[in-house]
């Protein structure tokens, strides 16, 4: 699997293989009512969310494989815009339908159905909200910082490619920080900036339309 940052969170909609991770903690107890409170204020009449990102990968000893920095653009249900601008450009596209990772450096473009398959990826967490509990098992983890509340979540799903998702939430619902494992023990840690909620965004951020010469593939 790349490293490449913007794979790692959605091209999990292609994969088919899981390691299902069962925690005794995780199934034995519930989210403290703040934590799932303030999961609840954030998804409660989300329409969009846009921030900047910082993204770092590290490898199952923690050693680090990139770093990246970015911007998203998230529309309900299921739509997407993940650009990274550094180290390099990526672009990743969802219209709710169809799956568009394109590289500029490459000029490549590749296109997919998003499918069932999105159900079971960390995007999942926040575009689905209604499908929260049925996705995800849900607990508590405990920080440093007494101002913020981590949630974590552990797929149902036998079929999602990441072991467990971390989400860190202000008390009144501000999202701060997403970070996953994968089924390959690499970690994905991301810092959200300036994000906003039900900000206006144009709907032609959510359409992809293929630079000329670009090379197009549809696995």
């Amino acid at each position: 699997m790349t490293v490449r940052l913007v794979s790692r969170l959605l091209l999990a909609l292609a994969a088919t293989t899981m390691f299902l991770f069962a925690g005794p903690l995780a199934a034995e107890r519930g989210p403290a009512p703040d934590a799932r409170a303030a999961l609840d204020r954030f998804v409660e009449g989300l329409e969009t969310f846009t921030a900047e990102f910082t993204q770092t990968v590290r490898d199952e000893t923690g050693y680090v494989l990139q770093e990246s920095d970015g911007s998203m653009q998230l529309g309900m249900p299921n739509r997407l815009r993940w650009e990274v601008t550094e180290p390099f450009p990526q672009t990743i596209v969802s219209d709710g339908e169809d799956l568009w990772t394109y590289d500029p450096d490459l000029a490549q473009a590749t296109v997919r159905p998003l499918g069932d398959a999105f159900d079971a990826t960390p995007i999942a967490a926040i575009t689905q909200p209604e499908r929260l509990d049925e996705h995800f098992r849900m607990d508590v983890l405990p920080v440093r910082d007494a101002s913020a509340l981590r949630l974590l979540l552990i797929p149902r799903n036998e079929q999602a490619d990441f072991t467990h998702l971390e989400l860190d939430l202000t008390p009144d619902g501000d999202l701060t920080r997403m970070a996953f494992r994968d089924i390959f023990g690499q970690e994905t840690e991301i810092h959200f900036e300036q994000s906003e909620r039900n900000a206006s965004v144009d709907e032609a951020a959510f359409t992809f339309d293929p630079p000329s010469g670009v090379d197009i593939y549809r696995p």
